[in-house]
């Protein structure tokens, strides 16, 4: 049972995110990103969109996935587009409260499962998220809910987190390689009776498969989605430019598109080019310099990581409605932040570790090393990891103050 005082915490802390949120749909900068209109232009219709030989721009359709533009398009059914944004508190309050009770399941302590929903409620990288209408909230849900139940062995609870992550597999491109790092860390970690890990797979692997089935019928190639080809043709070219000219600032290396537009004038694409062959092609010049040039390209992980780890989403704070000096405040605050859960996150690396523990360091190196091969690190793409390393905080931070007490 929580205790009064730490709820009426939370609801304050509720309450105000959800001001913030309130007002922030007044601004137009917060609500709509790029991809936003990307996702909304493909929710208008779905079934040309994928389920037809169709690639919008070359790419947008085949980039991203059907999931997060179905869940738009139900939603424009019964509210206005810009309240869609709304269903993003609800998935940060779902998610607040099973961060709370993964705290709970490993500590038993209820006030260090107090601490991290107040971590969690206080994350400016989630908040900033809340305002937009983009994928992040509810795959963080998702992931969240499908890590809750994983290491449950009641056959519902089994059955349900395949589900979830089926359904996290058909809004993020990287679902396969989630599943795949579930199942590993079920045999080796959690020594998942084989069964059960085929009773969770089942959904997730379906789901990833009539994608696969899907764009093979409409595209007479395989392939799940090409975000990751184009993060890879992206990343051999930006090394091969950070060879050239160790600058993170140039075109080559901080803008995707670059190489993307370039690439196709070299192959003389048009709309007129037949969807195979764009694709088949994009495939071949994702491969070009893969072994090529790994200096740079180490260096580029580096950097990403780095920034994935402790960059802020300063472009975005300085879209929202918040003026100078208090923005700055903010900025200094979200900055804080990820030092302090991060570097909670890499001593944690070294403690002794316990099961749980060292599943959410594994998932969130594991993810990393994904996101990382983008040559520029994106901020944004840390939303899905933050409630582990603030799990790993909560779960942790008494032992690295009585340890460090000790010391002295």
């Amino acid at each position: 049972m929580i205790d009064k005082k730490h709820f009426s915490t939370l609801t304050i802390l509720v309450i105000l995110r959800l001001l913030f949120l309130v007002y922030s749909t007044n601004f137009d900068l917060m609500l709509f990103t790029k991809d936003s209109f990307h996702y909304i232009n493909l929710s208008e219709n779905i079934s040309q969109s994928y389920f037809e030989q169709n690639i919008e721009n070359y790419w947008i359709n085949t980039f991203r996935l059907i999931g997060y533009p179905v869940f738009i398009s139900f939603f424009r059914q019964f509210i206005n587009l810009e309240n869609i944004v709304y269903t993003n508190l609800i998935f940060d309050l779902l998610s607040c409260v099973l961060v709370y009770k993964i705290i709970y399941k490993v500590k038993k302590d209820e006030f260090l499962s107090f601490l991290g929903a107040v971590l969690f409620l206080l994350n400016p990288n989630v908040l900033i998220s809340s305002t937009q209408i983009m994928t992040e909230n509810l795959s963080m849900f998702l992931l969240l809910i499908t890590v809750f139940l994983l290491t449950s062995q009641k056959t519902s609870s089994v059955i349900f987190s395949g589900i979830s992550l089926g359904l996290f597999s058909l809004v993020k491109p990287f679902g396969i390689y989630v599943l795949i790092f579930i199942i590993i860390s079920k045999m080796f970690i959690f020594k998942t009776d084989i069964k059960k890990i085929l009773l969770f797979s089942v959904i997730p692997l379906s789901v990833i498969s009539l994608i696969y089935l899907n764009n093979f019928q409409n595209y007479g190639t395989n392939f799940y989605s090409t975000s990751s080809y184009f993060h890879m043709q992206w990343f051999n070219d930006a090394s091969d430019a950070l060879c050239k000219d160790f600058d993170f600032n140039q075109e080559r290396v901080s803008e995707p598109g670059y190489r993307f537009e370039e690439w196709k004038l070299e192959n003389k694409f048009d709309s007129k080019t037949e969807p195979k062959i764009f694709i088949d092609n994009l495939k071949l010049d994702s491969q070009d310099g893969t072994f090529q040039n790994i200096q740079c390209k180490f260096a580029s992980i580096i950097r990403s990581t780095t920034w994935n780890l402790f960059g802020i989403r300063g472009n975005n704070w300085d879209n929202s409605f918040i003026e100078q000096p208090y923005l700055q405040i903010v900025k200094l605050f979200s900055l804080l932040y990820v030092i302090l859960i991060n570097l909670i996150f890499i001593v944690a690396i070294f403690f002794k570790k316990n099961k749980s523990d060292l599943f959410y360091i594994l998932l969130i190196v594991f993810y990393l090393a994904i996101i990382s091969l983008l040559p520029y690190g994106n901020a944004r793409t840390r939303v899905l990891i933050e409630p582990y390393l603030i799990i790993l905080f909560a779960c942790n931070i008494q032992y690295l103050i009585k340890n460090t007490f000790k010391k002295t």
